[in-house]
């Protein structure tokens, strides 16, 4: 199955830890993300609650992020399949 990388606007949430950790990695399985604002994550203001991260999933999963309200979607293409 392919996968998709984008870069989208997430919500973050405080884990029990105390550390703020973006949303979507826990309302969707099997999405991998990378930070893309190079913020601590001690720095995130809590207005607006976003912050901008790399995210790569299968492409079911990128349109059930697409169709969230609390996602914004910047930009998003295939991975092209590895070459033999």
């Amino acid at each position: 199955m392919a996968k998709w990388q984008s870069e989208i606007m997430s919500p973050w949430v405080v884990r029990a830890d105390g550390v703020r950790v973006v949303r979507v990695t826990q309302d969707f399985a099997g999405v991998t993300m990378s930070d893309t604002s190079g913020q601590p994550s001690a720095n995130l203001t809590p207005n607006p609650n976003l912050m901008t991260c790399w995210v790569e999933c299968e492409e079911a999963v990128l349109d059930a992020i697409e169709a969230d309200a609390d996602y914004l979607v910047l930009w998003s293409e295939e991975i092209p399949e590895e070459m033999p």
